[in-house]
């Protein structure tokens, strides 16, 4: 653990790209503490206790049961990872900088580990911000917190710019650090380039369809399609294997006008509505009709699993167990000229009866002024 009082290792990343001498990583055993993903913030394997990014700048432990909160700091900013009986997290997102903070779950998350800062070029915000663009991978690997991020900036201003205005104000970055969970220091590495394996092709059935949704589960993958179906539209998952033309009889999902697809972050269930509102009601901010609900059906066999309310403004849907998270967007602090920052609710849901459990503000999204 850095000591009090022991220097910072202030390294700019910008300079990664002048090392030709590093050193492949070594090869690490990843983490089998794999947090489950909710709106803004991760919960424990089990499913108990969520930690998410709080609507005051800091980070809450919440009672996924009851919406308790449990305990907060201001210390950190974003839940990352939990590694054992730790949370792992992100201080600083204002800045070109961030550190890693190690919070002990047990001891209603007082930090017992501080990394050293990790400084990114003086155009990066490790954050939200206008015209700035951060993107962080995070996994735990033995006694290593591994970040591969990704940077970008763009032109914003009052006024349209010119051609060299807009290409000076481009820039992009990348780059790998390891963070020691033991001493908090870091090493900066170049960036790994991790080739994924391409989609592949559709047979040749499915490449005539309008599809939704595709997705794979273990050696098989899953499509969800649109058609047209006697006057209506329906949805319909198939399942087909790569190097087989043929394909099980699809399993029909929903029949409906004019229906809606989305997944939950996990892409593990689709999200499905009917969005046949009356002429009137599609044009008034204060419909009479009683907004048609989400239909949750499980995207590995295509059971429906339950069904929740539709809200305007709700989006980043989450399944755990019995229990439904999603964001509510509420009022926009600022202007859509100028940006600002919009609001967010959390609310849980139960999957069994549509109820509402609890409701619980978190970090608010920034919504950007549009491109010049």
């Amino acid at each position: 653990m850095r000591r009090a009082g022991q220097p910072w290792m202030l390294v700019v990343l910008s300079l990664l790209t002048a090392s030709s001498g590093s050193t492949a990583p070594p090869t690490l055993t990843t983490s089998t503490s794999t947090p489950i993903h909710l709106p803004q913030g991760i919960a424990d394997p089990q499913g108990r206790v969520g930690y998410f990014a709080s609507a005051t700048g800091g980070i809450e432990a919440i009672d996924l049961a009851t919406g308790s909160v449990l305990w907060q700091t201001s210390e950190a900013q974003i839940p990352l990872l939990l590694d054992g009986e730790h949370l792992l997290a992100q201080a600083g997102v204002k800045r070109n900088r961030l550190r890693v903070l190690r919070l002990d779950l047990k001891r209603g998350g007082e930090c017992d580990l501080e990394s050293d800062p990790v400084v990114f070029p003086a155009w990066v915000v490790t954050g939200e911000a206008p015209g700035r663009l951060f993107s962080a991978r995070w996994r735990v690997e033995r006694h290593h917190m591994v970040l591969d991020w990704e940077a970008s900036a763009w032109y914003i201003g009052a006024s349209k710019p010119t051609p060299e205005e807009a290409e000076a104000a481009r820039k992009r970055a990348d780059g790998q650090v390891f963070v020691d969970l033991r001493t908090g220091q870091i090493d900066v590495r170049p960036p790994t380039k991790v080739e994924l394996p391409a989609a592949p092709a559709l047979p040749e059935h499915l490449q005539k369809k309008s599809l939704r949704w595709q997705g794979r589960y273990g050696d098989g993958w899953k499509v969800l399609s649109l058609e047209d179906h006697r006057g209506k539209q329906r949805f319909l998952l198939h399942t087909w294997t790569p190097g087989e033309q043929t394909a099980s009889d699809p399993k029909e999902l929903m029949v409906g006008e004019h229906l809606q697809a989305r997944t939950t972050l996990d892409e593990s269930v689709l999200c499905l509505r009917e969005c046949n509102l009356r002429p009137e009601d599609r044009t008034s901010l204060m419909p009479k009709k009683t907004l048609p609900p989400w239909h949750l059906f499980s995207a590995t066999t295509g059971d429906l699993l339950g069904s929740i309310p539709h809200e305007p403004g709700g989006h980043a849907f989450a399944v755990q167990g019995k229990r439904v998270f999603y964001l509510v967007a509420g009022s926009l602090g600022g202007s859509l000229q100028r940006g600002g920052v919009q609001t967010q609710t959390l609310r849980a849901v139960d999957l069994s009866t549509g109820k509402k459990l609890w409701d619980h503000p978190v970090a608010g999204k920034l919504i950007a002024p549009p491109p010049l």
